[in-house]
């Protein structure tokens, strides 16, 4: 298997410079398990790189199923995923977009088809670290292709806020404070995502701001804090996680589907370091620097999201999504490694185990 690390280096240079990368895309064939929100996202994005519809999908929900084929009129769905590596021999590559507890015998069963398939799975990888680790595993001893869909490294701003640690902008981080906030659960629930094998909150909000987390300082060696219900029987509303890190770095996540005002999710992180702060979400990056770094003055410099975001060539959510997509078909195409692969994946699952055993 060939390493290729340098995938989305190309594509943000050839999308912001218009230089051309060395790449040239084919058209991997994708098949779709899961038709809720983020499969048709997947989809809709896959088509449109492509030129052609994705046309092989599998959906358990009937409901799910009927919608899906006004959208992918000409697409075969069926609604056992099995059925579907079985009898469709020409594709290259799987997204999985299903609930948290099937990605682990999902991806199981697509490896153990031995078809040399791709496979991207949206975030988490799975409920814990166990099954994570077996999953990654196996996915690199097979060889294939894999990827999980923490776009948020693919956000302008987080990149350039990678950019700003990596080239210690700020210095060497001192302590930092963040969240990852959404205002949507505020009365008792029902369906998987309240069950206590989803996950809670920390499966379903956590996993983007602990990956950045992990993505800009590795992994922390202690964790301590709290999880509270405050409208769920069976998991938590709210997590707070205090984390030190080897390199001295300490600080701490507020984790919360219950904070009003919070109509679209927010994530949040606020850098203190030797040199200065760093600031950080979705919409922005700002940097107070004491003293300067390189290119970058002394003083406090405001980056915002249209100034840093290059262009892609379809816009379907957030301009990050095509972004990752782009990645994952191109790595694909050269039988390569993307980042974040499983192995990245379990990481998170590691921390997630800690926090969840708080």
């Amino acid at each position: 298997m060939t390493c290729y690390r340098g995938t989305v280096k190309e594509l943000i240079r050839e999308q912001t410079t218009g230089a051309p990368s060395s790449i040239k895309l084919e058209t991997p064939r994708i098949a779709i398990v899961g038709l809720g929100k983020m499969g048709l996202l997947h989809a809709g994005i896959h088509s449109a790189l492509k030129g052609n519809p994705v046309s092989v999908a599998s959906e358990t929900d009937g409901f799910l199923s009927k919608m899906a084929r006004k959208i992918l009129p000409d697409a075969r769905i069926y609604q056992d995923y099995k059925e579907m590596i079985e009898n469709e021999h020409d594709i290259q590559g799987i997204i999985v977009t299903t609930p948290i507890h099937t990605h682990t015998p999902i991806v199981s069963e697509i490896l153990r088809s031995k078809r040399d398939l791709g496979i991207f799975v949206e975030k988490p990888l799975s409920t814990n670290h166990d099954d994570a680790k077996k999953i990654y595993e196996a996915a690199k001893g097979s060889g294939v292709t894999n990827m999980v869909g923490f776009q948020k490294r693919f956000a302008a701003t987080f990149r350039r806020a990678k950019d700003a640690v990596a080239k210690d902008e700020i210095g060497t981080p001192q302590f930092f404070k963040s969240y990852s906030f959404m205002a949507d659960i505020f009365r008792k629930g029902q369906g998987w995502r309240f069950q206590p094998e989803s996950g809670g909150v920390t499966l379903e909000v956590g996993p983007h701001i602990l990956d950045l987390i992990i993505w800009l300082f590795g992994e922390p060696m202690m964790v301590s804090g709290f999880r509270k219900k405050l409208y769920s029987d069976d998991v938590e509303d709210y997590v707070h996680a205090a984390m030190q890190f080897g390199s001295g770095l300490s600080g701490y996540t507020d984790i919360s589907w219950s904070v009003r005002n919070y109509r679209l999710p927010e994530i949040f992180l606020e850098v203190h370091g030797t040199n200065g702060v760093l600031t950080v979400c979705d919409d922005y990056v700002k940097l107070q620097l004491d003293e300067d770094r390189g290119e970058t003055l002394a003083g406090t410099h405001m980056l915002r999201k249209p100034e840093l975001q290059p262009s892609v060539p379809f816009l379907l959510g957030d301009p990050e999504f095509c972004v990752e997509d782009q990645a994952f078909l191109q790595a694909l195409q050269k039988k390569g490694s993307v980042e974040p692969d499983f192995g990245d994946a379990a990481k998170v699952n590691s921390l997630m185990d800690k926090i969840r055993s708080l």
